[in-house]
């Protein structure tokens, strides 16, 4: 089996794109050709290209990292309890009910499996315990059971004052470089003979998937055995997170087979540039892939993230409540793109470690747009769009004895 290197790419995101946007004067251009000549495009190797930017290092924000961390745990502990003893009642709209209802629907082979592994840490003595869910493991798992994720959760340990200085910093960043961008932006288009405001502005931004290549089977391997199907979630420049239907990518995949969609690719989710809100725009796709098993555990798992993610939101807008402007409300969604980013692969991760679960560990991609004027995006040659595209790149997946390779790209439009 071929192994791939598993990519973190640290601080500012990889296309996260300048400020400065390399325009030539001239006196009279159509509005088609605002910008450089489109640039011959490139074809790129499929099988050769770079791993697909992330968020920046939640780490890079510990009090951030903090509340992401113990609602990992609490949620861990929330699987745990649920998984140990299916019959155990919960109340409708809590984290536990999504999650008991998911795990009801599996496969008999693959739930007794996830029961027995369940069962044993939640079972397990303090140090083991404390070890898989933070200090939510101090609980017996009777005490858990009381309170659930939200009464756990709800005592995250932070230091609020650091965490409002570092929000409105990033606010006060955030503001400087929306209006730096305008000034950048009106000064283009004066150069180039151009009345702004008559300026076709973005409408949307579409994340897509190109082409799902089978790397390596999954066990045990028969040829042509998998069948595969996708989904995730996408985080708006508001902090707004929304699950990615999943859909059927294809059957009979083995070694080497792969499934490629027409140009301009399969549309993964799609973004309302028009929406209110500052600029610069952050936005987040997480994509996750599995072997169709005809459950709803993937959209009971997803249930559940959307409730936590709430609950973390609720805590760190609350230490910015007095002063929250759209600017403090970009940085808290700027946060929380990270936060969910991160949740979602840790605890994917610790799902495929502990209960060998038959999910792929799940994949982020993020991109950042400074302006919202269409001609900037057109063929900036320093900045690495092309015809409002950015190139091509490749997300791994690996889980249960296979990996997958997904081609992808994010593009805007007017």
């Amino acid at each position: 089996m071929t192994t791939h290197p598993r990519t973190r790419l640290p601080g500012l995101r990889r296309y996260a794109v300048p400020l400065l946007v390399l325009a030539s004067a001239v006196t009279t251009v159509p509005l088609q050709a605002v910008a450089q000549e489109p640039r011959p495009v490139v074809v790129q190797d499929p099988d050769n290209l770079p791993p697909t930017p992330g968020p920046g290092s939640l780490r890079d924000n510990p009090q951030v990292y903090a509340i992401a961390e113990d609602a990992n745990h609490a949620l861990r502990y929330s699987y745990a309890a649920v998984a140990a003893d299916l019959a155990h009642p919960y109340a409708e709209g809590t984290v536990e009910h999504d999650l008991q209802t998911g795990l009801r629907t599996l496969p008999a082979d693959r739930l007794e499996r996830i029961v027995k592994s369940a069962h044993t840490v939640v079972n397990a003595d303090v140090a083991t315990r404390t070890a898989q869910f933070g200090r939510h493991g101090l609980l017996t798992l009777d005490e858990f059971r009381k309170v659930g994720f939200d009464g756990a959760f709800s005592g995250v340990r932070f230091d609020a004052d650091a965490l409002k200085k570092s929000l409105l910093e990033r606010a006060s960043q955030l503001e400087a470089a929306e209006k730096a961008a305008e000034q950048d932006a009106q000064r283009r288009a004066f150069e180039l003979k151009l009345d702004l405001s008559k300026l076709p502005k973005l409408t949307s931004l579409d994340f897509r998937v190109e082409r799902v290549k089978c790397v390596d089977e999954t066990n045990p391997e028969w040829p042509g055995d998998d069948e595969i199907v996708a989904g995730g979630l996408r985080v708006d420049h508001l902090g707004t997170t929304k699950k990615v239907s999943e859909w059927f990518v294809g059957d009979g995949f083995y070694d080497g087979k792969a499934k490629t969609y027409a140009d301009p690719g399969r549309l993964f989710t799609s973004f309302d540039l028009t929406a209110s809100g500052s600029w610069p725009r952050g936005f987040l796709a997480v994509v996750m892939m599995a072997e169709q098993d005809g459950s709803g555990f993937a959209a009971a798992v997803q249930a559940a993230w959307a409730k936590v993610k709430d609950k973390v939101t609720q805590v760190i807008a609350h230490v910015v409540a007095t002063v929250l402007t759209p600017y403090v409300g970009a940085a808290i969604a700027e946060a929380l793109g990270q936060l969910v980013g991160w949740l979602v692969g840790v605890f994917v991760d610790w799902l495929l470690e502990l209960f060998q679960d038959d999910l792929f560990e799940a994949r982020t991609a993020h991109v950042e747009l400074p302006h919202r004027y269409e001609f900037l995006y057109n063929n900036p040659a320093h900045l690495g769009w092309t015809n409002h595209r950015l190139p091509s790149t490749s997300m791994w997946f690996t889980g249960h004895g296979g990996q997958y390779k997904v081609n992808v790209h994010w593009q805007v439009n007017s």
